[in-house]
This record gives structure tokens, C-alpha cells and sequence, in this order.
């Protein structure tokens, strides 16, 4: 029986340690991916580590172009929903009208707490967005918010809206001549 010397056990062992240290660290990396793959949502593969956003981290794209890009992409044109990955967070991009209308008004108390905020002290108009703030802030803020956009309210601004509206095409018909 040959016996392995201690110097080549432990080189062996070094390298299984390194291979379970890689491997680590693409399951980790990877994890925004591997979620859509397992809940059999339509996604869009991403890179690991940065996920759909490498463009954005490297600041070659604004957020807001790349998040245009990933809307329209070929692979979920046809879908009402799709997953991405926002660096190696799974996050999901709702496309339907009616989705999003059930998500933000019916089903709001379930999604206050949004991925994105900011600091109340270092942001304060930031903070006090109702996409961004956080509960039970959110909650408060939206029960202030809620009365000033029912119908009623809305239907007394549509006068104000249409005077703008006309005085708007006023001055550009007025700046043409």
C-alpha cells in the first residue's frame, strides 16, 4: 500500500479548499440567475457578480437606458413579467397594466419595503418619495397621499390641467409664428 506523503495531502488539500472557495464564490455570484432558472420565470441572463447591470456599474449606460434595454429585449417581449438580476439580487420587472395596477394599489401594504431608499438626513426629499420610503413611514405617508387622489379630487384638478394644457400650446403657437 503506498502512503501519501504529508506535504502531498496537504496539497491536495489546498486545492480542494481552493476549488470549494470558487465554487462559493460563482454560487454566491450567480444567485440572481440560478432563482429565475428554479421559479421557471422568463428572465434575462446576467453576468455574475453585476448581474443585467454591468453596463450601469462600469457607467457606460444610465439606469434608466439600461433598464429601457432590458424591457424590450427579445427573449421577454412577449411576457407580462420577467426576472433579472440587480447586481446578484433576483428582482422582477412587472409589464402588464393590470399587474402593476393590482401590485401598487391593490396589494400595496405587501410591497412597501422597496429595495431602493435613500437617508432620511442626507436626503430628506428623496426619503419622503412613496416609491422609496420604507414602513412604517410608507404607511403613514400614503394614508396623507390616498385622500388627494380620489376621483373627486382628480376630476376638480381637470380644469386646472386642461387652462395649463392651453396655455401651453398657446405659447408654443405663439413662439412658431
Amino acid at each position: 500500500m503506498i502512503f501519501l506523503g504529508m506535504d502531498v495531502a496537504q496539497s491536495y488539500l489546498w486545492l480542494v479548499l481552493l476549488c470549494a472557495v470558487l465554487y462559493l464564490l460563482w454560487f454566491v455570484t450567480t444567485t440572481g440567475t440560478r432563482y429565475w432558472q428554479c421559479v421557471r420565470v422568463p428572465y434575462i441572463e446576467g453576468r455574475p457578480l453585476v448581474g443585467n447591470f454591468f453596463e450601469a456599474v462600469l457607467m457606460r449606460k444610465s439606469m434608466f437606458d439600461l433598464m429601457d434595454e432590458l424591457y424590450v429585449h427579445e427573449r421577454v417581449r412577449n411576457s407580462v413579467l420577467f426576472g433579472i438580476s440587480k447586481l446578484i439580487t433576483p428582482t422582477l420587472v412587472l409589464r402588464d397594466p393590470e399587474l402593476i395596477k393590482q401590485v401598487l394599489i391593490k396589494d400595496a401594504a405587501f410591497f412597501c419595503n422597496r429595495a431602493m431608499s435613500t437617508d432620511p438626513h442626507g436626503d430628506p426629499i428623496g426619503y419622503y418619495n412613496l416609491l422609496m420610503i420604507k414602513n412604517p413611514a410608507w404607511k403613514q405617508l400614503r394614508s396623507y397621499l390616498t385622500p388627494s387622489l380620489s376621483l373627486s379630487k382628480i376630476k376638480q384638478m381637470y380644469r386646472l390641467l386642461d387652462q395649463v394644457g392651453l396655455k401651453i400650446i398657446f405659447i408654443d403657437e405663439g413662439s412658431r409664428l
